[in-house]
């Protein structure tokens, strides 16, 4: 088997458990594995997901290991993802892996900046709740988050629960109205009203608002190695065989998808 171990190829099959909406057009899937001693994961690793009958797609892990249930924040965007969202409690999933590398959380610093955009949210969502769950482990911790309007924000009523575990929270979003009184504008304005001393950064979003933000923390004097980046790319096996992720000379399902900037800042 090239080295690999049978779960990478073979889907466990998941019930899904439990069902919410976390915006008018995501939801976040709690899909239960009976053996939680095969399936064990890091924040930023992803499974590749099954509807039988349908096929399979990448999606991140939403869910943090320091807790018992597998999440999934999922969006309609195709034929698979539409068959997830259709499922109700109760269908059983197709589920392979984890898949790639999660965040290097022994080797990244105690301070720890996350910033995140849009629906790239729901990965970094495992890695803040890892550390509100070992908060003793870790030194300041901000979190700055941006999506296009009040209704695309994720996860909206885990913000107070994270403040209470000593984490600066805050967000913002490129068009506010009538019901939004916080701020309106890109990721990188949160940035100076947040105090976190240069630690370590975890980014996820749009190229172009992942590579504002490293340059911003840089001007703070972040350095680029502890700069670590999430990123998305079209994904069909999970094990480096189809190369439909590649970014440069990397593949994204096997190398990543966290990467430290310096890596591959030269391919946003």
């Amino acid at each position: 088997m090239d080295g690999r171990e049978m779960r990478d190829y073979i889907p466990y099959q998941v019930e899904i458990v439990d069902i919410d909406r976390v915006t008018s057009d995501s939801y976040l899937i709690s899909l239960q594995i009976l053996d939680r001693e095969v399936f064990r994961y890091r924040p930023g690793q992803f499974i590749m997901v099954s509807v039988f009958g349908l096929g399979e797609c990448p999606i991140s892990i939403a869910s943090t290991p320091t807790r018992n249930t597998l999440q999934i924040c999922i969006r309609r965007a195709g034929k698979i993802t539409s068959g997830i969202m259709d499922s109700m409690i109760g269908d059983v999933l197709g589920v392979r892996g984890p898949c790639g590398n999660g965040f290097p959380l022994d080797f990244m610093k105690k301070d720890i900046l996350i910033a995140g955009g849009g629906s790239g949210f729901a990965t970094l969502r495992s890695l803040i709740n890892f550390i509100a769950d070992r908060r003793e482990q870790f030194g300041n911790v901000a979190v700055a988050y941006g999506a296009r309007t009040r209704q695309d924000l994720y996860f909206m009523q885990e913000y107070k629960g994270w403040q209470m575990a000593g984490i600066q929270v805050a967000v913002t979003v490129d068009v506010g109205d009538q019901g939004w009184t916080g701020n309106v504008g890109m990721v990188t304005s949160l940035l100076d009203r947040l105090e976190i001393p240069p630690g370590s950064a975890a980014i996820c979003g749009p190229p172009v608002m992942i590579n504002s933000v490293a340059a911003r923390l840089m001007e703070k004097g972040f350095q680029l190695p502890d700069i670590f980046v999430s990123l998305e790319r079209h994904m069909k096996c999970g094990v480096g065989k189809c190369e439909h992720c590649m970014i440069g000379p990397h593949h994204v399902c096997m190398e990543g998808p966290v990467f430290s900037y310096d890596r591959v800042r030269q391919y946003l």
